[in-house]
């Protein structure tokens, strides 16, 4: 870790329209990694708090496997009810092939 950066997965092992779930300083935390590039956000539901990492990534929208409820990974607003309070975005970043993940609080 350097910098708040902590390596979670190597790049090559999340295709397009992939995801990987990983705890970092205690938080879940699913990067993904749609066709518009990395992203990263908490890995919990708002709604329901399921695990995100368990629904699947269309483009930049990840859906829950519970109810339904979509979010947007680029910015984490939600662009499907039942959920209505955005998800935690984080930094991401692939620094020699290695995927890293710096926590930003919550908003």
């Amino acid at each position: 870790m350097a910098d708040g950066w902590h390596d979670i997965a190597a790049a090559g092992d999340i295709p397009v329209g992939g995801m990987f779930a990983a705890e970092v300083n205690g938080r879940a935390v699913v990067a993904c990694h749609a066709i518009e590039g990395w992203f990263a956000v908490d890995d919990k539901c708002t709604h329901a708090e399921a695990r995100l990492s368990e629904g699947w990534l269309r483009g930049c929208r990840l859906v829950c496997p519970l109810h339904g409820a979509a979010f947007d990974v680029r910015d984490g607003r939600v662009l499907e009810p039942p959920a209505f309070h955005w998800l935690a975005t984080h930094r991401i970043r692939v620094v020699a092939g290695r995927v890293e993940i710096a926590l930003v609080e919550s908003r």
